[in-house]
């Protein structure tokens, strides 16, 4: 019930790539975003290095696929874990839901701060 990804990774002769550190296609290419990190890291130098991302079926599970029998497989899942209090998860694969990182490391602090204040009384 995830998607999965490929990534091609390729070094280019030349300064820049693309306009922008990442970019996303929903069109008929294979690949559904480039990502150039020479943005994201700030780095000056005469070649640069991008990413290609490839959707997958198979792999390791980076994106829920959200269909009416994979919510139904969670909620047995999440029957479970409520009945299971003294393990926490969060994330993606543990809420099945999309998120980006700002919100999964968020949600992470939030469990934390909850199990801490738990264990200080």
């Amino acid at each position: 019930p995830y998607r999965s990804l490929d990534f091609k990774h390729e070094t280019h002769d030349r300064p820049v790539f693309q306009a922008a550190p990442v970019i996303n296609y929903s069109n008929e290419h294979l690949y559904t975003r480039v990502t150039e990190f020479k943005y994201l890291t700030g780095q000056e130098h005469a070649k640069t290095s991008i990413v290609y991302e490839f959707p997958r079926a198979e792999g390791d599970p980076y994106y829920p696929v959200p269909r009416h029998e994979n919510a139904e497989l969670y909620k047995k899942y999440k029957a479970l874990v409520d009945a299971t209090p003294e393990v926490h998860f969060v994330g993606r694969l543990a809420t099945y839901k999309y998120y980006n990182m700002d919100q999964v490391v968020a949600q992470a602090l939030t469990v934390f701060k909850q199990i801490n204040s738990k264990e200080s009384l």
